[in-house]
């Protein structure tokens, strides 16, 4: 019994790590489109705007899936606090009708807004836009 639970325990934390190692690709994959993309070239930090404001993008992820809990109102909690607590108002896309809707209703500048794909047949086109 105990070699089974070590077996299923190394197994797990096996996939951890490729989960780890995913997220990893997956973030540098985004942040060398957002260097590329003048839109959101301000992801990181506010820059002056020709305008002479302060101008700051954001990208905000939820889900449009049932049964995830509150992982929405959560998200969107988080955001609305964290923009609030800024100097600058963001300019944000919003992937997740769910989210859209919290941080629209909250008053922030969404510019943009994605809905999830309800297949994996939807994510190129999603990735394309």
């Amino acid at each position: 019994t105990m070699k089974a639970l070590a077996a299923s325990s190394i197994s797990q934390y096996e996939n951890s790590v490729n989960a780890l190692s995913d997220y990893y690709r997956t973030e540098f994959g985004l942040s060398a489109c957002f260097r590329l993309t003048e839109s959101l070239m301000t992801i990181t930090s506010p820059q002056q705007s020709k305008r002479g404001e302060n101008e700051m993008g954001a990208i905000v992820f939820g889900s449009d899936q049932g049964l995830v809990g509150q992982f929405n109102e959560d998200v969107a909690d988080f955001a609305i606090k964290t923009f609030s607590d800024l100097d600058v108002k963001p300019k944000i896309w919003v992937i997740g009708e769910r989210v859209h809707a919290r941080l629209t209703d909250a008053g922030l500048m969404v510019v943009k807004g994605f809905t999830l794909p309800t297949s994996v047949n939807g994510i190129a086109p999603l990735i394309k836009q």
